[in-house]
């Protein structure tokens, strides 16, 4: 029987360029040049910054991730080199449109001053030097990966954004704009793993693998377990936007615990479901320390 899913993928490729033909932008326009002055004349100094150093530290620790994206490519094309033609041309796609993201927010924290430049250069180099591996050994495996990657992305900039709206609407204007390019991606992934999972429901055994090991590719930078909780307590984004934002609606969306599988793939899917409860469980005790810490204040 021939398969139906080279044909969704390709649908959905030229469904993202069509789309990306209303999105496209260029950073240069985004950034607020006028903010800029000489580090020679005026070299960096705590206090410069226009931003709320928790806030700073979030839009630094996205940059730190989004700079790894040699490593992301070469990890994706290396691994997508047998799949269907779609996969393949997506992901230089991809790296077209992600291309602009690190560099746009390096900029922004240049000319706002938000950080000190210098230490910030150190960390781009080590980051990058640490490079990154690709999760999985198929295709499909990856894909799974990546979609939770570019949801998980999306989701960190709008709540990000709407955190940064008052202290900055620059950043604000910024942080859309990036999470749009998140979105189309994340739309191409899940309906490609989507398609996949139609042909064979069996796969889902590979996504509840998948799923519970999900670390953001910066999880190898330095401090970046300080970071993220500086992120969830001042960002936006924490284990309880994880859970209802990027985990649940996901799964919804695959079908993933409405399928009929064997019982093989039933014993995944019980323990992904055992991990969806501890994952609830720390979600909840995040939610409690934020609800003690606004009482307090």
């Amino acid at each position: 029987m021939t398969s139906s899913v080279p044909q969704a993928l390709d649908e959905l490729y030229h469904r993202h360029l069509t789309l990306t033909e209303h999105t496209d932008w260029a950073y240069h326009r985004l950034l607020p040049w006028d903010r800029g002055r000489d580090f020679g004349q005026t070299p960096w100094e705590a206090g410069q910054g226009t931003l709320p150093p928790a806030m700073a530290l979030a839009v630094e620790t996205a940059m730190l991730t989004e700079v790894n994206l040699p490593w992301f490519t070469a990890g994706l094309v290396r691994l997508m080199q047998d799949a269907p033609d779609a996969l393949r041309q997506f992901v230089h796609t991809w790296t077209s449109e992600e291309d602009r993201h690190a560099r746009v927010l390096e900029t922004y924290l240049i000319l706002s001053r938000n950080g000190d430049p210098d230490a910030r250069s150190r960390l781009v180099r080590t980051v990058v030097r640490e490079g990154w591996d690709v999760p999985g050994d198929s295709p499909f495996s990856v894909m799974v990966y990546t979609t939770l990657q570019e949801l998980a992305t999306r989701v960190f900039y709008l709540n990000l954004a709407q955190v940064a709206r008052e202290a900055d609407p620059v950043l604000d204007r910024i942080l859309k704009t990036i999470a749009k390019d998140e979105t189309l991606h994340f739309a191409f992934y899940r309906g490609a793993v989507g398609a996949y999972l139609e042909e064979d429901p069996e796969r889902i055994g590979a996504v509840c693998d998948i799923v519970p090991l999900f670390t953001m590719p910066g999880a190898g930078m330095p401090d970046f377990g300080q970071r993220m909780r500086s992120a969830s307590d001042h960002g936006g984004y924490g284990l309880p936007e994880y859970l209802s934002q990027v985990i649940q609606p996901l799964l919804r969306d695959w079908g993933v615990f409405e399928h009929q599988v064997s019982s093989g793939v039933e014993a995944h899917r019980r323990g992904l479901a055992d991990y969806l409860s501890r994952l609830e469980r720390a979600a909840q005790r995040v939610a409690e320390r934020r609800r003690s810490r606004g009482e307090d204040r």
